[in-house]
């Protein structure tokens, strides 16, 4: 596959994560909304609500992480890498912190699998698998994996990864 090929894919990939992230804001907005109004005016139950609220936020933080560890968005302290930018030892820094988000992941995603399959549960009134609740943490832990991954490869053949 040609880089030009990879890198829009990646592109759209990115893309639908964003918006899947947003879209799932948004229902969650409407719904948290219709479930304020219908308290006030009780014109109709909303009891299932609350089990699609839970889905869709573990979902949208999940997706909003990936985003955020793709566009390397997510909070830091960068006072120690900040200062040894651009020497040997920043670079050193650099890979040995990516080695350390490189463990985390691998572990995150596993045991992310273990649990989701563990889950035998349904939920209580829409009857959905509670799988659905779980699966999505080693999805997400998987493509940071990826994107920890590329990192780890832009820095050892010498790209920062500050450069856009």
């Amino acid at each position: 596959m040609k880089r030009e090929t990879f890198d829009r894919v990646e592109q759209r990939f990115a893309l639908m994560l964003k918006w899947g992230s947003v879209t799932f804001l948004m229902c969650l907005f409407l719904l948290i909304g219709a479930g304020v109004f219908v308290r006030f005016v009780p014109i109709a139950s909303m009891g299932w609500a609350d089990e699609i609220i839970e889905l869709g936020f573990a979902w949208m933080v999940f997706f909003g992480s990936t985003v955020l560890w793709r566009e390397r968005s997510h909070f830091s302290v960068d006072l120690i890498p900040g200062r040894l930018a651009g020497s040997r030892a920043g670079c050193m820094l650099e890979i040995f912190l990516g080695f350390l988000c490189l463990l985390f992941f691998v572990i995150l995603s596993y045991e992310g699998w273990v649990l989701a399959l563990s889950v035998e549960d349904r939920s209580p009134i829409l009857n959905l698998p509670k799988i659905f609740w779980y699966v999505i943490v080693p999805i997400a832990g998987t493509m940071m994996l990826g994107y920890t991954v590329r990192d780890i490869w832009l820095l050892f053949h010498g790209r920062s990864l500050h450069q856009k």
